[in-house]
C-alpha cells in the first residue's frame, strides 16, 4: 500500500531497518516446527566485480532461489543481500516481460527498469534485434512468442543493456545449440568488461569455459566455494552415483556407508528401532538426524508424548571431512541436552569414533567394521 512504501522510504532515508522487508514476522517466539522448509540457509559468501561465477547443484538445492534474491524478486527471511550496480537478470522464460506488449515496447520497459534513458536504449535496439535473430515479429505481441522467441528476446536485451551484474539461470537450456553457442560467446566477451556473471547452469563444460569460480549448493547450503575446474569435478562425482541422499564424501558413497551402519545397527542392537531424516525438536531449534536409533524401551515412552520431541539413544553423523567441524559439534551437543546417549562421527574412509555421555553406561558390545 501507498502507507507502507512512504514508511519504507522514510525508514530508508532515516538508515533504519525497512519495517516490510521482511516475508514473516520479525520477531517470533514460536519454535520451528519439522514441516518448516529452508530452501536456503547459512549462505555466506562475496563476488567481487568482473568475476564470472558458475553456481552448480541438483534440482531442488536452491539455485533459481539465491537468484531470486539476489535479483530482488524474493526477500530473504533472514539475512540480507548487497550488491553494488545496476543488475539484469533472466531467471525464467519470459521473465520481465509484459504478455499484451510487443517485443519492441518490452525492450524499452526492461530498459527503463534499469535505469536507462531512452536516448540510451535506441543506441543498442539495433543490437538487440540483430542479436535476438526475431526482426520480424518486434511489433508482436509478447504472449504469440514461442519460448525459443522469448529467451532470445530476453537475453539479448540482459546482455546488451549495460548491467552491472549479469544474473543468468538455467534458461538457455531452452534455446537451439546455435543460439546457446552464440550467448556462450556473449558472456566471454564480458570477461575483461568488468561485468560480474551469475551462471546457474548443469553444463559442466559451459562453466569450466566460462567461470572463474564455482559454487555447489546442495539441499539449500553451500557446500563447495571453490576454482571453476574443482567445483566441477566435485559435481560430475556426486551426480555419478545412484540414489536422491548419494554423496561423494572424498569417494565412498554415503549412502553405502549409511546401508552398512544401518545393518550393522540392527545385527548388534536388535532389539530397537531405526530412523533415517528423523527431525528432532530442542532448545536450540530443530535438528535432522541422518540415521538414529531408539532402545525399545525409548520408542514405548516417546509414542506417549509430542513426536519430534526426543533425541534417538544413538545418533549417527555422517562427516565429509577428516574431521569434525563446529556445526556438527554444536548439532551433537543439543542433541545431547535432547536425551541421545551416544554420538557416532562416520568418517569418510568408513572409520568409526564413539563418543559416549558419560552418565549412560555403553549400548554397544562390540566394536563397528564398516569396510
Amino acid at each position: 500500500m501507498l502507507v507502507d512504501q512512504i514508511e519504507s522510504y522514510v525508514f530508508r532515508k532515516l538508515g533504519k531497518p525497512d519495517p516490510h522487508s521482511k516475508l514473516h514476522e520479525k520477531h517470533t517466539d514460536r519454535m520451528p516446527t519439522p514441516y518448516d522448509f529452508w530452501a536456503l540457509q547459512d549462505i555466506s559468501f562475496e563476488i567481487n566485480r568482473g568475476d564470472i561465477v558458475g553456481i552448480m547443484g541438483r534440482n531442488g538445492s536452491g539455485k533459481s532461489t539465491l537468484l531470486k534474491l539476489l535479483s530482488r524478486i524474493t526477500l530473504p527471511t533472514i539475512g540480507t543481500a548487497e550488491i553494488r550496480g545496476r543488475v539484469a537478470s533472466l531467471l525464467e522464460v519470459g521473465t520481465g516481460f509484459h504478455p499484451e506488449l510487443t517485443g519492441k515496447e518490452n525492450v524499452y520497459l526492461n530498459g527503463s527498469i534499469l535505469g536507462l534513458k531512452r536516448f540510451e536504449i535506441d543506441e543498442r535496439y539495433e543490437q538487440i534485434v540483430k542479436f535476438a535473430e526475431i526482426i520480424d515479429f518486434m511489433e508482436t505481441p509478447v504472449k504469440r512468442y514461442s519460448s525459443g522467441m522469448r529467451v532470445r528476446l530476453a537475453f539479448a536485451v540482459a546482455a546488451h543493456l549495460d548491467p552491472d551484474v549479469l544474473i543468468l539461470d538455467e534458461v538457455l537450456a531452452v534455446g537451439d545449440a546455435a543460439f546457446q553457442k552464440k550467448c556462450l560467446e556473449k558472456i566471454e566477451q564480458t570477461r575483461n568488461s568488468g561485468v560480474t556473471v551469475l551462471f546457474v547452469s548443469h553444463s559442466s563444460e559451459s562453466v569450466k569455459r566460462l567461470c572463474t569460480r564455482g559454487i555447489i549448493l546442495h539441499e539449500g547450503r553451500l557446500v563447495m566455494d571453490s576454482s571453476a575446474e574443482e567445483a566441477v569435478e566435485y559435481y560430475s562425482e556426486s551426480t555419478s552415483l545412484n540414489g536422491p541422499e548419494s554423496r561423494v564424501c572424498h569417494s565412498v558413497k554415503k549412502s553405502e556407508l549409511l546401508g552398512k551402519t544401518a545393518k550393522f545397527l540392527i545385527t548388534a542392537l536388535p532389539k530397537g528401532h531405526l530412523v533415517l531424516d528423523a527431525p528432532v525438536q530442542t532448545i536450540d531449534g530443530i535438528q535432522k538426524i541422518e540415521l538414529g536409533w531408539f532402545s525399545e524401551a525409548r520408542y514405548a515412552s516417546i509414542l506417549k508424548e509430542s513426536s519430534f520431541s526426543a533425541a534417538p539413544d544413538i545418533c549417527i553423523h555422517f562427516l565429509q571431512e577428516k574431521k569434525k567441524n563446529n556445526l556438527v559439534l554444536r548439532k551433537a551437543r543439543h542433541l545431547s541436552r535432547a536425551g541421545a546417549y551416544e554420538h557416532w562421527y562416520i568418517y569418510p574412509n568408513a572409520e568409526v569414533e564413539i563418543i559416549k555421555n558419560h552418565q549412560f553406561s555403553s549400548l554397544l558390545a562390540g566394536t563397528v567394521d564398516l569396510t
